[in-house]
C-alpha cells in the first residue's frame, strides 16, 4: 500500500514516518538525489509535482510504501494521513529550526488556513486528519496504525479558524 504522510512543517511526519513499518521515501531527500525541482532565489526547491509523481516507484520490496513530506498529498496514493498542529505550538516547534522568521509566519497561517488538508481532500480520495498538538509521538502512532489498518477517513476534525 502507498501511504502518504503530509501536513505543515513542524507537525511530526518525519517522527512518525520513522515508526512505520515499510520502505520509506523522505519527498525532500529524494527530490535532491533525483535532482528533481530547481532552486529559487529564495534557495527553496520549487518541484513540478507532475515529475515529482512520474518519478515516484509504484510500488515497494515491502508490503507498505511510506511517503514523507508536505507534498505527499498531491501523488497518487492508497492512503493519506494528514498531520495538524495547534498554530501556537507549531510556532514553537518551528522557531527551533532554522527558519527565517518569514518562513515560520507562512507555515503558520498555511497551518490556520487548513492548506495542506484542503489540498489533501481535492487530491484523494481517502484521508485521516490527525492532531498531534500535546499528544505523543506513541499516541499520534497509534492513531496513525489504527487509521492506515482500517483505511478510515476522517477530516474536519481539527479545526484552527479561531486563530485566523
Amino acid at each position: 500500500m502507498k501511504i502518504g504522510i503530509t501536513g505543515t512543517p513542524g507537525t511530526g511526519k518525519s517522527t512518525i514516518s520513522e515508526q512505520l513499518e515499510g520502505e520509506k521515501i523522505d519527498l525532500k531527500d529524494y527530490m535532491e538525489k533525483e535532482g528533481l525541482g530547481t532552486k529559487n532565489e529564495n534557495g527553496e526547491i520549487e518541484v513540478d509535482i507532475e515529475e515529482l509523481r512520474q518519478n515516484i516507484p509504484e510500488e515497494s520490496q515491502e508490503d507498505n510504501l511510506i511517503l514523507e513530506g508536505h507534498l505527499a498529498h498531491f501523488l497518487d496514493l492508497d492512503y493519506c494521513v494528514v498531520l495538524r498542529c495547534n498554530p501556537e505550538e507549531l510556532r514553537e516547534r518551528l522557531s527551533k529550526r532554522d527558519y527565517t522568521e518569514s518562513k515560520v509566519e507562512e507555515n503558520i497561517e498555511s497551518e490556520k488556513m487548513d492548506l495542506i488538508l484542503s489540498q489533501a481532500v481535492q487530491n484523494q480520495e481517502v484521508v485521516f486528519e490527525v492532531d498531534t498538538t500535546d499528544r505523543s509521538v506513541e499516541e499520534v502512532l497509534e492513531q496513525v496504525k489504527n487509521g492506515i489498518k482500517s483505511k478510515k477517513d476522517r477530516k474536519g476534525v481539527v479545526n484552527w479558524s479561531e486563530y485566523l
